[in-house]
């Protein structure tokens, strides 16, 4: 863990305290869901509550309002364990698409501005650490073809190359996208479902505004006048 790391898991600890609302872990809820997830249902979650939870595995479920630091974080990268949330109160449109999020390329641009996108209640999704581009490209293409999300987000350093790989499938519609704009632009003309992002030169505030672009409309879907 860093020590900003470190120091962020001491503030929201000394803050919860204040509040009389204790940071301790709770008991934990051993209930699988049905896709297999555990629960956690504490308020904070830390590096130390994973621990002592003994999560070796996942994908786990958080709270919706739960505070996930970056020991936490860290925690779950470090292990390559999905992760989300449960449904809360829904902000329109975005509750009823399932979204991965494949990270071949990563910076503290990109982990800051997913952590920002994941406080936001109603995105269900998971994000998980690849080898490369063409791992992602292949992860993907299967999570599409068996249902397993609506909608991939691929942040690569070849995303060219990674949409190529991945359009080789029929049911994918990948595409290149580095700035909200251009997100808005390919999901209104092909419906994409792949987006490949690179987060070279991006900013937290650049990044942040593509990926909120990217799921903004819900459930990528194919343009009325689309033809095969």
């Amino acid at each position: 863990m860093t020590n900003a790391a470190d120091m962020v898991d001491r503030i929201v600890a000394g803050v919860l305290e204040q509040l009389h609302a204790p940071a301790t872990a709770a008991p934990a809820s051993r209930a699988a869901a049905a896709n297999g997830s555990l629960e956690i249902p504490d308020v904070v979650i830390t590096a130390a509550v994973l621990e002592t939870r003994g999560i070796v595995a996942g994908p786990v479920v958080f709270a919706a309002k739960a505070i996930v630091t970056p020991s936490a974080v860290d925690f779950l990268s470090s292990r390559k364990i999905g992760w989300t949330r449960t449904a809360g109160a829904a902000t329109p449109n975005m509750s009823s698409a399932t979204w991965s999020v494949l990270i071949s390329c990563s910076t503290p641009a990109v982990v800051s501005a997913l952590d920002a996108l994941a406080q936001q209640s109603g995105i269900r999704w998971q994000r998980q650490l690849v080898g490369c581009h063409r791992e992602s490209a292949r992860l993907a293409v299967g999570a599409l073809c068996r249902g397993e999300c609506d909608g991939v987000i691929a942040v690569t350093g070849k995303p060219e190359a990674l949409a190529c790989y991945a359009n080789r499938n029929a049911k994918v519609r990948a595409a290149v996208v580095d700035t909200a704009e251009r997100a808005k632009r390919v999901k209104a003309a092909v419906g994409a479902n792949l987006f490949a992002v690179d987060p070279a030169e991006q900013s937290v505030f650049s990044l942040r505004s593509v990926l909120r672009e990217i799921v903004s409309t819900g459930q990528p879907a194919l343009p009325a006048d689309w033809s095969e």
